[in-house]
């Protein structure tokens, strides 16, 4: 098999950047030691056995890897894991990528890490399977599917631990089910269910198949896969009705839900920068990074929107829509203060606009995609330049 139909090398070679990259940056920035990659902060209480062996890097309060590893190490909360996360019913919701690295070495502590660092992997490779798999289907060459890591998702996940690359891969799994016509057996229901226990907006994958079915007036079909939201549902009951104490509970209401806190999102942080602590000249450089960000987000929804006329498959458009609109639902300010916030539940509008059903067999609509999602990286590169100046301080410098 050629390397231009190679699915199975492009998503290898991935895996092999995804572990390269993170073994050198643990090397260099973080001493060896892989806890580093979590992202956790001076001021985040821990467990005592995870205590002495965790890196905790130079922010106060770290990022949400350093939750998901608390539920890997604790996934059904019998061990009081619920009083170190920031948001317990919100965070122990999104169980499937710690509870995978639970089960990968059968909840044996010392390997829960490592395992979790596979487990990303493992969805990256993934995610650059489908991707090129679609893509061989579309007559284009298996390894464009790379651009699997250029979706922000991705790169945040590599970075810091977080639970999106697997949303990301599943939906270019359902999408590829999808237009190569593999829908009518369980794999696609375990897909949309996995999808559900990643995180609560992986539920749209579900509920835009479930529209397009009922659409057709399809009710079997319907049935099936809103029955697909189960085991998130029987999950989110064992939490809230036996896992978690009455207060976790009672913290996981927003406050943003009542309508004398809406506010307008996007466009607020467009209008309003950031006061970055930098000088004039940098200042006005990282609120260029910001709108560059912003805009490229707002773009890719709108692509999405144009793109509904030419999808072919009707769960697929279905699924499009929903997130293209989701984009115009996230009200709330403070979500958009940072692109490590808001590209992540939007992974699954990057990764529909690089598979681009219904587009024609040429690379146009493909660099499009990937130019949206290389606009908010821009952003994100800044956040993580302190680690690839280290790397090229020690060999270089």
């Amino acid at each position: 098999m050629s390397l231009r139909q190679n699915a199975w090398f492009w998503a290898s070679a991935a895996v092999v950047l995804v572990l390269g990259w993170q073994a050198l940056t643990v090397h260099v920035n973080y001493g060896g030691n892989w806890t580093g990659l979590f992202c956790t902060g001076q001021h985040t209480r821990l467990p005592a056995n995870l205590e002495a062996g965790t890196w905790r890097n130079s922010s106060p309060f770290g990022y949400d890897g350093q939750y998901y590893r608390l539920l890997a190490h604790d996934p059904f909360l019998l061990d009081g894991t619920a009083a170190f996360l920031d948001g317990p019913l919100v965070r122990s919701r999104r169980i499937l990528v710690p509870l995978s690295a639970w089960i990968l070495v059968a909840g044996r502590p010392g390997l829960i890490d490592g395992a979790y660092v596979l487990v990303i992997a493992a969805f990256a490779f993934g995610g650059v399977y489908w991707l090129s798999s679609i893509l061989i289907r579309q007559d284009r060459h298996a390894a464009f599917g790379l651009l699997f890591l250029a979706v922000p998702a991705t790169i945040i996940s590599i970075d810091r631990m977080t639970i999106d690359v697997a949303l990301g891969a599943l939906t270019a799994a359902v999408a590829y089910q999808l237009i190569s016509g593999r829908d009518r057996g369980p794999a696609l229901w375990l897909t949309l269910a996995a999808a559900g226990l990643v995180r609560e907006t992986g539920l749209l994958l579900a509920l835009g198949c479930l529209l397009a079915a009922a659409y057709r007036r399809d009710y079997r079909k319907a049935l099936l896969w809103s029955s697909a939201a189960l085991p998130a549902l029987c999950w989110f009951a064992y939490l809230q009705f036996h896992a978690l104490p009455p207060s976790a509970v009672a913290q996981a209401v927003p406050k943003w839900l009542a309508p004398h806190h809406w506010q307008f999102g996007i466009l607020s942080r467009a209008l309003h920068p950031l006061p970055y602590p930098y000088t004039p000249g940098l200042l006005l450089l990282a609120h260029v990074f910001d709108w560059i960000a912003l805009a490229a987000t707002a773009a890719a929804a709108v692509m999405g929107l144009l793109r509904l006329r030419t999808t072919r498959s009707e769960s697929l458009r279905a699924v499009l829509g929903l997130h293209a609109v989701l984009l115009f639902v996230l009200i709330q300010n403070f979500f958009w203060v940072t692109p490590f916030g808001y590209a992540r539940p939007l992974a699954p509008l990057f990764v529909l606009l690089l598979v681009g059903d219904g587009r024609p067999a040429g690379y146009r609509a493909l660099a499009r995609a990937a130019l949206v999602s290389m606009l908010v990286d821009l952003r994100l590169f800044t956040e993580i330049k302190a680690q690839v100046f280290g790397i090229l301080h020690r060999f270089v410098g």
